[in-house]
């Protein structure tokens, strides 16, 4: 269970497993959708990559592989085509699905088969569909990124194309993410007007790129060269993506799990308590898991957080067997 949260990384790019271990591209080649298709799925073999090295050199970390199965995903978004990957429990039946929404930005973060087998198998082995899209403008998704402008689209139609995966159960959604991953989520949910998420849950989350960027300058500098029009109106675009501002236009019928640590490095801490505050006051369900020294991954209490994860979407998206 260690291996879970141990690939992370400096700065917004979290579970970014092991520089150059997994360089395998999950690039499609540009198909024909039929009419009414909506997402290609392609098999991948996590045996014929270099992650299956750190497989073969740490089996015990590793026993639940053998109860999943590993994919490529290629879906069409806004008239893009947009990669990504995918993870399901090898027995038939119906499952809840869980959207891993990446953090980083462009090549920083991008989704590798190591993270399938890193990170989001260990989910799938507890009875989820995991999906994860790499955005558009990244890891061969046509089109340009704008951290958190048109790409929320590229989760929303990810969404919307669970209905053509056999397994995945699309009444069932919940929403995973990670640092920038945070934000997504919350765009996500206000703009998606999507009933079928039923829960989600945040580590690290951004929530006031503002703050974010008085702490971390170099993400000026991102949001300089992703966002557009950043400069006619600076406050209220990072406002626009910022959660903290448009609380009350989030679902009030989704429970959000936030997790966050003080000691923060990469998305201060500073921002967390005024967005649990306006939580509150707009009455949208919570629960919050703040640390008191941690990385801005949680690493130190890497098997805790799992768990805990793992508990909020087993009670948000399986009461039906519960």
């Amino acid at each position: 269970m260690k291996k879970l949260f141990q690939c992370i990384v400096i700065g917004l790019c979290l579970f970014q497993c092991e520089e150059n271990s997994n360089e395998v591209s999950l690039a499609n080649e540009k198909a024909t959708f039929e009419a009414g298709e909506l997402i290609k799925v392609t098999g991948i073999d996590y045996t014929k990559t270099p992650i299956y090295k750190k497989v073969q050199k740490h089996p015990e970390s590793y026993e639940h592989l053998d109860k999943v199965d590993f994919y490529r995903i290629a879906y069409l978004s806004d008239g893009l085509l947009i990669t990504g990957l995918m993870v399901a429990p090898k027995a038939e039946g119906s499952y809840p699905v869980i959207v891993y929404n990446r953090g980083g930005n462009r090549d920083l973060g991008r989704l590798l088969v190591a993270t399938s087998v890193d990170v989001l198998s260990r989910f799938a082995a507890e009875g989820y569909v995991l999906v994860a899209s790499n955005y558009r403008g990244n890891s061969s998704s046509e089109g340009t990124e704008e951290f958190g402008g048109s790409d929320v689209n590229d989760v929303i139609n990810l969404i919307n194309a669970l209905q053509q995966i056999p397994k995945a159960n699309p009444e069932k959604i919940g929403l995973l993410g990670l640092s920038r991953g945070g934000m997504m989520n919350y765009l996500t949910m206000k703009q998606g007007n999507l009933s079928q998420i039923k829960a989600a849950a945040t580590i690290g989350g951004v929530v006031d790129l503002q703050i974010t960027g008085k702490y971390h300058p170099e993400m000026t500098e991102v949001f300089n060269e992703l966002i557009p029009d950043i400069e006619v109106d600076k406050v209220n675009v990072l406002r626009s993506r910022s959660a903290t501002y448009w609380v009350n236009e989030l679902p009030k019928n989704v429970p959000m799990m936030i997790l966050h640590s003080k000691t923060d490095e990469h998305v201060s801490y500073e921002q967390i308590p005024p967005f649990l505050d306006s939580l509150t006051a707009y009455s949208v369900p919570f629960e919050s898991v703040i640390y008191e020294d941690d990385t801005h991954g949680l690493i130190n209490h890497q098997d805790e957080v799992f768990k805990k994860i793992t508990k909020w979407f087993d009670r948000h998206l399986k009461q039906e067997s519960l």
